[in-house]
């Protein structure tokens, strides 16, 4: 083997290695590092990247060889280990799902998570979506209380009230604020101190103690402001609001997908367009079509006291994200 072959192993096995490492970066430690934790966010356009460039790599195999007895070794592994990388993403795609039978159960709650983006929603574009979907539970992270209040008014005219809750994280962005709007059909709820989160949780209990936990949380995104090991840190604080409470309805912005470490392991929990054949389905951004985004809004659930019955997305608004609907039945 000539040095020149030599050279050309040493710089193309990384890039196959970090595409063989894609496949499952939490078997490898990386499902929490910077470029990888990204990479799988996006699993069918990482699916659609990597069979481009397998095409690209089978192309140069039709090019005549510099020499008569040269074996194109090198450009033969890169397209095979490029093609099978990119179709086994889209074989996870396929196996999590976008488009889940539905479940003819009867709701005992209709969950809707949305970030709305702050003033990029109206209150009366949040007062729609909840109306037509007949939610009884409103999760909205980046909702300032006086929209989710304007929202809980415009439901009482039409005969339907919502208590609110909200907070402001002690932060110096003006997403830091996260509410929650519950219907009075399941009770009357009070709020608990919730602390942890840096960007926004709320945390409200039946003041009678038969209805469920019901938690909103907007855990930090990924980046060199907060720190990957911070994001990962809160994701799991967040995903910890359902496992170490009991019966507990959790939803909001994770910053994470199921593919992260911090949401790998949910206990007695689960989430909820996974359980249905609809995990592939994404939420960020909205603008693009959501077999390529990100699954990153999640409606977690305790599995001891609900099961998920059906979800769907859907855009509302201006916001960047796309509104998630669950619905919980009896376990």
């Amino acid at each position: 083997m000539t040095r020149f072959r030599w050279l050309g192993w040493v710089l193309v096995t990384p890039g196959l290695a970090g595409a063989v490492a894609l496949l499952d970066p939490r078997w490898f430690g990386l499902s929490t590092t910077p470029i990888f934790l990204h990479l799988i966010a996006f699993r069918a356009l990482l699916g659609a990247v990597l069979l481009g460039a397998a095409l690209i790599a089978a192309l140069t195999l039709l090019l005549p060889p510099r020499r008569p007895a040269s074996r194109p070794w090198i450009r033969r592994v890169t397209t095979a280990v490029l093609a099978v990388t990119g179709l086994s993403q889209f074989g996870v795609v396929v196996s999590r799902g976008w488009a889940g039978g539905d479940d003819p159960g009867t709701a005992a709650l209709v969950v809707i998570e949305f970030n709305t983006y702050d003033v990029h929603t109206t209150a009366a574009q949040i007062a729609g979506l909840v109306r037509g979907q007949g939610a009884t539970v409103v999760a909205l992270p980046e909702t300032m209380r006086a929209t989710a209040q304007a929202t809980a008014d415009l439901l009482a005219a039409g005969g339907r009230h919502f208590q609110v809750f909200s907070t402001t994280a002690d932060s110096p962005w003006p997403i830091a604020d996260t509410s929650l709007l519950i219907s009075d059909e399941l009770g009357r709820y009070r709020q608990l101190p919730a602390t942890g989160e840096l960007v926004g949780i709320v945390r409200a209990v039946p003041i009678d103690g038969a209805g469920p936990t019901l938690v909103a949380v907007h855990p930090p995104a990924p980046g060199r402001v907060i720190g990957f090991d911070q994001w990962a840190v809160h994701a799991r604080n967040a995903a910890n609001q359902c496992i170490a409470s009991v019966g507990a309805v959790v939803a909001g912005d994770f910053n994470a997908t199921v593919d992260h470490a911090p949401l790998t392991d949910l206990g007695r929990c689960a989430d909820a367009a996974s359980s249905v054949g609809r995990g592939a389905e994404g939420t960020w951004p909205s603008d693009y079509p959501a077999g390529f985004t990100a699954p990153i809004d999640h409606v977690l659930f305790d599995t001891g006291r609900y099961r998920s019955l059906r979800t769907r997305t859907e855009r509302v608004g201006g916001s960047d994200h796309r509104a998630l609907i669950a619905w919980l039945g009896a376990s």
